[in-house]
C-alpha cells in the first residue's frame, strides 16, 4: 500500500487545541527548519511515500463575524508557506516524496508552473501538487483575487490545469537545452515554443520559463469530495485523498471515482485512492487510552467551530439551533456537508447538531468512522479491512497529536505493517521520482494525451 502523512506549517495541524500537549513539538517547531528536516528523515527511515502539506490562504473569520476566535485557538494561524521547506527537506533525504497544496483560485498559472518546475528540479523529481480551489472569502478581501462560487472555482481550475500542463509538457522539447559552448547557445530557441493559450479565465502566451524537470508535470494530488470535486479529480488527479466513513460505504465512493475516471477517458487504475484517517496509535491499550484522554482534554470546541464555519461559509452563531444546515448552505467547501451525510445519511442536520459535535471530540474507538485508533496490531487490522473491502490503495494518515503521533506511526505502526508484508521495508532505487513511487519504475511522466 501507499502511505502519506498529513501535516500543516502551523502550531496545531488539523486538531484544534493539540498545541497544548506538552510532549508535542509542533507549536514551536513549525517555524524551525531543523524541525522539518528531522521530520523528513524520520519518515524516510520508515519508507513513507509522501509527506503531505495542507495549506489555506486567508484567515477563518466567519464564526462570530471575526477572525479573533481562529487566532486565539490557533486555527491554521499562524501558518508559514510550506513550499519554502521542500528543497531543504529534499536535501537531507533521497527517496521521500513531498506534496504541497497550491491554490488554483488565488495564484496565476504561469507562476504555479514556474514554482513547481523549480521544486521538481530541486527535489530531483519528488514533488507533488495538491490542486485546490480556495474557499475563504478573507483571501479575496486581502487582495488575492475574486471570490467565486463553489462550482465556478472548479470551472476555473479545469482551465488552470490545462494552462500549467501546456507549459510543462508542450513548451520545451526534451532536447531543447544543447549547451553548445562553441556557438554560445545554451538553449536552441527553435525547440522552445509559446503555448498561445487564450481562454475564458486566462491568456498565457508562453514559453515556459523553466527547462523540463524530472517529472515535467509534478505528481497531481486532489482532495475534493463534492460531486464537482470528484469530477475534477477524475479528469486530472493521479492521487486522490478521500475521507470515507467506513469500508463498506467507502467501497461505493471509490468505485464511483474509478468510474468517473473511465468516463474521462482514463484508466481507472491510473487514479490512486488514499483514505484520510485520524491516526492515534499506542504501544499498548493503556497508552492508546491515555492518548485518547489527552485528546479529549485538550480539544478546543470554539476553535473547531471557527474552522467549520469557515468550511461551510456561514456563521452558525447567527442561526437558531433548529435551523437545517442544508437550508443555509454556503459557497465554501462542500466537503463538510458530505462529511455530515456520511456520519448519518438519513439525518436532517441542524445548526444545533453542528454546534454540539464541534464542542466534543470524536470518541476514540477501534471501529470509529474515519479513525485509526488502538495498538499497532489493532490499527493494522483495521487498515487491512479498508484495503480489502473499500479497494483503497493506501492511506493519508492524519497524526494526533501532530508530532508525537508521527513518532508512533514510524516506531509502532510501520514495523507492524512491514511484519505483515503490507508495506515496503526499503525503497526501490529504480523508482527515482514520486510518480514512479506510486506507479512503478519508468513511469516518470503524466500520461500523454490526457488533458
Amino acid at each position: 500500500m501507499h502511505l502519506a502523512v498529513f501535516t500543516q506549517c502551523s502550531p496545531s495541524p488539523q486538531f484544534k487545541g493539540m498545541w497544548r500537549d506538552p510532549q508535542d513539538r509542533s507549536a514551536e517547531g513549525y517555524k524551525r527548519l531543523a524541525h522539518w528536516t528531522a521530520l523528513a528523515q524520520r519518515l524516510e527511515a520508515a519508507c513513507v511515500d509522501t509527506l503531505f502539506f495542507a495549506d489555506v490562504f486567508g484567515l477563518y473569520d466567519v464564526y462570530q463575524g471575526s477572525w479573533a476566535p481562529a487566532v486565539r485557538h490557533g486555527v491554521q494561524v499562524p501558518m508559514i508557506d510550506p513550499t519554502l521547506l521542500l528543497p531543504a527537506m529534499a536535501a537531507v533525504t533521497e527517496h521521500l516524496g513531498y506534496a504541497v497544496t497550491y491554490s488554483t483560485t488565488y495564484h496565476q498559472p504561469y507562476q504555479a508552473a514556474r514554482l513547481f518546475s523549480s521544486l521538481d528540479h530541486l527535489t530531483g523529481g519528488r514533488v507533488g501538487w495538491n490542486m485546490v480551489t480556495s474557499y475563504l472569502r478573507s483571501a479575496a478581501e486581502n487582495g488575492m483575487g475574486e471570490f467565486l462560487d463553489h462550482d465556478v472555482r472548479y470551472d476555473r481550475a479545469d482551465e488552470y490545469v490545462e494552462v500549467v500542463r501546456a507549459l510543462w509538457e508542450d513548451s520545451w522539447e526534451d532536447d531543447a537545452v544543447v549547451r553548445d559552448a562553441a556557438s554560445d547557445t545554451f538553449t536552441d530557441p527553435d525547440r522552445v515554443h509559446e503555448i498561445g493559450h487564450a481562454g475564458k479565465w486566462f491568456a498565457v502566451r508562453g514559453p515556459h520559463q523553466c527547462e523540463p524537470s524530472p517529472q515535467r508535470t509534478p505528481l497531481l494530488f486532489q482532495a475534493g469530495a463534492s460531486p464537482r470535486g470528484i469530477d475534477f479529480a477524475a479528469r486530472h488527479a493521479e492521487v486522490v485523498f478521500l475521507t470515507l466513513a467506513d469500508p463498506e460505504t467507502g467501497a461505493r465512493k471509490v468505485a464511483e471515482l474509478r468510474e468517473a475516471a473511465a468516463r474521462a477517458g482514463r484508466d481507472p487504475r491510473s487514479v490512486k485512492a488514499l483514505q484520510g484517517s485520524m491516526t492515534m496509535v499506542g504501544a499498548d491499550r493503556d497508552q492508546a487510552r491515555a492518548r485518547a484522554r489527552l485528546y479529549s482534554q485538550l480539544w478546543s470546541g470554539e476553535g473547531q467551530l471557527a474552522k467549520w464555519c469557515g468550511w461551510m461559509d456561514f456563521d452558525i452563531a447567527a442561526y437558531p439551533d433548529d435551523a437545517p444546515v442544508s437550508d443555509i448552505r454556503g459557497q465554501a467547501s462542500h466537503s463538510f456537508l458530505d462529511f455530515l451525510r456520511r456520519l448519518s445519511p438519513d439525518r436532517e442536520w441542524t445548526v444545533g447538531d453542528v454546534r454540539y459535535i464541534a464542542s466534543r471530540p470524536r470518541r476514540a474507538r477501534r471501529d470509529a468512522p474515519m479513525m485509526l485508533f488502538g495498538t499497532a496490531e489493532e490499527v493494522a487490522d483495521r487498515m487491512e479491512q479498508w484495503l480489502e473491502i473499500a479497494d483503497v490503495d493506501g492511506f493519508n494518515l492524519v497524526p494526533c497529536p501532530p508530532s508525537v503521533a508521527i513518532d508512533d506511526i514510524c516506531d509502532l505502526l510501520v514495523p507492524e505493517l512491514q511484519r505483515r508484508g503490507m508495506f515496503r521495508t526499503a525503497y526501490d532505487p529504480a523508482e527515482g521520482t514520486q510518480r514512479e513511487r506510486y506507479f512503478g519504475a519508468g513511469v516518470r511522466h503524466y500520461p500523454k494525451g490526457v488533458r
